[in-house]
């Protein structure tokens, strides 16, 4: 099972990344925005998270739209007590990560509740359609042969265009949940991934996703 369970690590970074509704965030010859250290390679049902996986396992993925320099600040997004809030658990302070054209904003870092929020701004609003249609088409054939552990499905009641991630993988008792939106030309994206627990619910989630489009030029 542990071979199994590793060779769909870059299928599920594949998705994660394509799913998030943003363009632009990586060349020819750059790796796509990572999905921070999603813990799957090395997790254990019964043990503490596991380490970030090494950079260079991630997916390339090569991306027409171009992206221009983000002020957005992820953190502010989705500040520590809605996150808390929408979780269900009590978060420190987010870290911030990201590059000067992603910017990251990462809760419950190496804790057993990883909260993710990612923002990227297009330089138009085409080029924002355009790259979510590029990515997207990546993650659903991610999806696909990811044997059912996870799942792509729209929403055209957030925002412009949204995407729902659906994480399952029982046997590590792992499960996640993420929303990829965009209004104009942000793209934003949250995903909760938990061990031994259930991640935040869609109505939870719907309702920050609604609060942070309030918040977005």
């Amino acid at each position: 099972m542990k071979n199994t369970m590793k060779g769909t690590v870059p299928l599920v970074a594949v998705a994660v990344v394509a799913v998030m509704g943003l363009t632009g965030c990586g060349s020819k010859n750059k790796p796509a925005a990572d999905p921070t250290h999603t813990p799957l390679s090395s997790a254990s049902p019964s043990s503490s998270p596991p380490s970030t996986p090494s950079p260079h396992k991630l997916p390339k993925v090569s991306l027409s739209a171009s992206a221009v320099a983000n002020t957005l600040d992820p953190c502010r997004l989705v500040p520590q007590g809605e996150a808390s809030s929408m979780a269900g658990v009590s978060y420190g302070p987010g870290k911030e990560e990201g590059t000067t054209l992603r910017g990251t904003c990462v809760y419950g870092a190496q804790t057993l509740n990883v909260l993710m929020v990612f923002v990227v701004r297009a330089a138009s609003g085409q080029d924002a359609q355009s790259g979510w249609n590029q990515l997207l088409a990546g993650a659903k054939q991610a999806a696909g042969q990811a044997a059912g552990m996870l799942q792509l499905s729209p929403d055209s009641s957030i925002g412009d265009r949204a995407e729902w991630v659906e994480l399952n993988l029982p046997q590590l008792g792992i499960a996640g949940r993420g929303l990829a939106f965009q209004k104009g030309t942000v793209g934003v994206y949250m995903i909760d991934e938990v061990h031994g627990s259930a991640p935040p619910s869609r109505d939870a989630m719907t309702a920050e996703a609604q609060t942070v489009l309030g918040r977005l030029p």
